[in-house]
């Protein structure tokens, strides 16, 4: 199936939600800090804390991803306090809540990667010719709270992103977020604690996706939207 690139709708679409928001202070877990890549940069037509790209790679020889499951491995053990409720009364059902959060965004990652409008193919062997690696990972995680708590917290999540070159593996791109939802008014129930944290999710799978085809193929050739 061809790939057809929507400019006009990537460049509207980069824009985060309203009652998204990033939000400073985020540190970065040894998943980004062991990259060697500078952790600070920022590409200002994208909608992350810190995005990087190396220059000297020539990006448009790739033309199929491979999405890896989203990882838990960099969540700080003594952060599960921070989403202390009666609905999370342990570190361990805090991991289990985070677990299943990483297994709905990788889910919603899938999704976007195979949509239409993406330039690659998503694919499962990483040995195919002219092929990425984005591996993800969640580095902060707040759930949401009852209004019982004593300390009302919103829901929060950061991640770590990179890209690499599955046949060399060298690092292509890094992408990194944290992002708090300050719908204040949302009602919570043990069925919705992670509601806000995986709407989140699903903007950064949609915005991550853009942001490859925007970053790595930049001159478009041939589309139905050119009269965009």
């Amino acid at each position: 199936m061809i790939k057809f690139l929507y400019p006009t709708l990537l460049g509207l679409s980069l824009t985060a939600c309203g009652v998204k928001n990033s939000i400073p202070g985020a540190t970065h877990s040894a998943f980004l800090s062991s990259s060697g890549v500078p952790v600070n940069s920022h590409i200002a037509r994208l909608p992350f804390q810190h995005s990087w790209r190396d220059p000297a790679v020539q990006i448009d020889q790739y033309k199929n991803i491979v999405v890896r499951p989203v990882t838990t491995r960099y969540l700080p053990a003594a952060q599960w306090i921070n989403s202390k409720s009666p609905w999370i009364p342990t570190q361990r059902s805090f991991l289990r809540n985070s677990n299943k959060l990483a297994t709905f965004w990788d889910a919603s990652l899938k999704r976007s990667f195979s949509s239409p409008v993406c330039s690659y193919y998503l694919k499962q062997n990483p040995s195919e010719p002219k092929t990425l690696i984005l591996e993800v990972a969640l580095t902060e995680i707040t759930f949401g709270r009852p209004d019982s708590t004593p300390i009302i917290a919103p829901p929060l999540v950061a991640f770590e992103a990179r890209v690499t070159d599955a046949a060399t593996g060298k690092i292509v791109a890094t992408a990194a977020d944290l992002r708090t939802d300050r719908l204040e008014l949302r009602t919570l129930t043990k069925a919705t604690l992670a509601a806000g944290n995986r709407e989140i999710c699903t903007q950064w799978s949609e915005q991550l996706m853009q942001a490859t085809n925007r970053e790595l193929f930049a001159k478009v050739k041939g589309s139905w939207f050119l009269g965009f």
